[in-house]
């Protein structure tokens, strides 16, 4: 099912990422660097680890699109 808002926060956030890559460069892959760091550090008996994986996938995912444009 698609959600058009969520889309468009998607779709500003990106923006706003990419627009700040421009002033720090190198912002955005120390934010990729954070968020694998932050998975890492999970403790293994985390409530509801699987949603918690979903987030930090989603992230990533962010990311790595706002990264490549």
């Amino acid at each position: 099912m698609k959600n058009a808002k969520a889309d468009a926060a998607l779709y500003i956030l990106t923006g706003l990422l990419q627009r700040l890559e421009t002033e720090r460069p190198g912002m955005i892959q120390d934010m990729i660097e954070g968020v694998e760091g932050d998975r890492a550090s999970l403790s293994e008996n985390i409530e509801d680890r699987a949603h918690v994986e979903k987030i930090f996938d989603e992230a990533i995912e962010l990311l790595t699109r706002a990264n490549s444009a």
